[in-house]
């Protein structure tokens, strides 16, 4: 793993892990609780939730963002359970873009969105991610169990109203459920500046509901599109999970995650944070660093600067999905690790 290099202004750049895959963005779950069960996401029997003692108060986590931002970490993604059920969440997006975050972003359902999102954006707050897996009112309600699908839209405008754009809009598509609606969501990037991602359906919930021939694969997705209009490349600064398209004259992007059938480990840049206090350098492997207990025992920075650059070091090449079934159970359910 390379050393960080000095600029004049202090700043690093980022780490690089054992694959010479630059780390610089950290997800940070802050919840295990949400206002939803949704069907891929909510283990079916429900969810005990984490008590408020284990999970990380605002000081321990703005503490491992500065700490990681030492070394370079420049993104992060505030991810649930559904974050906005936090009552503190507002002090806690404050606190870590004035820690130097570049890009502060948050993971919603979009449901108590529309309220917040002009506080949010004042608080520092730079986009959103909002989750819909259907345009049918009744459908969404059968989804999420009970999701209201016109406060989403809500929160969708008043985030473009108040500049936390681009809007990027989450759908996972499970065959036979919302699979038929793939076309449609591709077709609201003709006319709207929205970024619409289609997620592979991953074993994330232990409910049942995961099974392969559930997933509709990337390939799939793309042929699907393909019907719409021609389709163009689109490429951003950097890299991520997600293969980027534009429908050819439209205002917005289509982009394409596929955990299942083209992982992208390759160019991983990320670990996760769990709401409970675990590093977690990839999402399917078994791999935990407990930064928690040795915080609340006194830990220095130093030490907690090692368990950082610990875990930037012994990041798996990739997930064994593919090769290994017994990876899919590393998983008890999404809404505990975010997404």
């Amino acid at each position: 793993m390379s050393k960080p290099s000095k600029r004049e202004d202090d700043e690093t750049e980022p780490l690089k892990d054992s694959y010479e895959r630059r780390i610089d963005y950290l997800r940070i779950s802050i919840t295990d609780k949400c206002n939803l069960k949704c069907l891929y996401c909510m283990p079916s029997k429900g969810l005990k939730p984490f008590k408020d003692s284990e999970i990380l108060t605002d000081e321990e986590i703005v503490r491992f963002v500065r700490i990681a931002r030492r070394h370079g970490l420049r993104k992060v993604r505030i991810t649930g359970g559904e974050p906005l059920v936090r009552k503190d969440i507002l002090k806690l997006v404050s606190s870590i873009k004035k820690a130097g975050i570049d890009d502060l972003s948050i993971t919603t359902n979009g449901i108590m969105l529309s309220k917040r999102a002009e506080e949010l954006k004042d608080a520092g707050l730079d986009r959103v991610n909002i989750s819909l897996d259907s345009l049918n009112a009744e459908r969404y309600g059968n989804i999420t169990n009970g999701g209201d699908i016109e406060s989403v839209w809500d929160s969708i405008k008043e985030a473009e109203r108040t500049g936390l754009v681009p809007v990027k809009i989450n759908m996972v598509p499970i065959r036979g459920i919302n699979d038929d609606e793939i076309a449609s969501f591709a077709s609201l990037t003709i006319d709207n500046n929205y970024h619409v991602r289609f997620i592979e359906l991953m074993p994330a919930a232990r409910n049942g509901i995961w099974r392969r021939e559930k997933c509709v694969t990337s390939n799939e997705i793309m042929e699907i599109i393909s019907k719409i209009g021609e389709v163009e490349i689109f490429s951003f600064r950097g890299k991520g999970p997600s293969r980027n398209y534009r429908i050819k004259g439209a205002l917005g992007v289509i982009g394409i995650i596929s955990p299942i059938s083209e992982h992208f480990c390759g160019y991983c840049n990320r670990l996760r944070l769990t709401a409970d206090g675990n590093i977690r350098p990839c999402l399917f492997s078994g791999i935990r660093i407990d930064v928690k207990t040795p915080m609340r025992r006194g830990a220095s920075d130093e030490e907690i600067e090692a368990l950082y650059l610990h875990a930037v070091r012994i990041k798996p090449e990739r997930h064994l999905l593919n090769e290994d079934l017994r990876a899919a159970g590393l998983i008890d359910t999404m809404s505990k690790i975010g997404g």
